[in-house]
């Protein structure tokens, strides 16, 4: 964590970032399938509605424990209930599939690369690199992960770099390179100093 800090101060933007923002940290989260789970429910909608949604769905759950076995017994009406789009359900129960056949190996994701995580989990409908790139940072806390197709990061290297225009994802991936090996790092700064 200092060693990144340091690392990261080397930047002069990326300096006065970390300075108003304090510190931030990567932490773990041992829980990988509701990790997926609640990632997937929150893409393309409201943080807030989300949220909602989130607990809605958790509640159908035996003692609140999201499980594959389990959400796979939940028919459609069920996870319509909680506010689960048609989409989503399909999304959802591929994962649950994917988790219980072994394509997807929660068990290795800590020997395993990032990119041999992004092509596991991509193998599920509804998981594309930015869901794992969120994963690989949120939940495994791996320090050098880079979302160039975020629009949060695009949005504040445009501010805070003083460029013209929104940098596309090609250029943020090599713009990022400087941040290596603390991207995740400097991610969570750019994002929260948009806050």
């Amino acid at each position: 964590m200092k060693q990144a800090i340091l690392f990261l101060k080397k930047d002069k933007v990326m300096k006065s970032i970390i300075e108003k923002v304090g510190e931030v940290k990567l932490t773990k989260n041992s829980n990988y399938f509701e990790s997926l789970v609640e990632q997937m429910i929150h893409q393309q909608i409201t943080g807030k509605a989300a949220a909602t949604i989130f607990q809605r769905f958790k509640a159908l759950f035996p003692n609140e424990i999201i499980t594959p076995e389990f959400l796979l017994k939940l028919t459609e009406d069920e996870l319509l209930s909680a506010g689960i789009s048609r989409q989503k359900r399909g999304y959802l129960y591929s994962l649950s599939e994917k988790f219980l056949d072994g394509t997807i190996k929660p068990d290795s994701f800590e020997q395993m690369t990032d990119e041999d995580i992004i092509a596991d989990l991509i193998k599920a409908k509804g998981i594309g690199p930015w869901t794992a790139q969120m994963f690989l940072m949120f939940t495994l806390a791996r320090e050098d992960v880079f979302a160039p197709d975020d629009l949060g990061l695009r949005k504040a290297i445009q501010l805070h770099y003083k460029l013209d225009e929104l940098p596309k994802p090609k250029e943020l991936e090599e713009f990022a390179k400087r941040w290596k090996p603390y991207r995740s790092y400097a991610s969570h700064y750019l994002w929260r100093s948009l806050k």
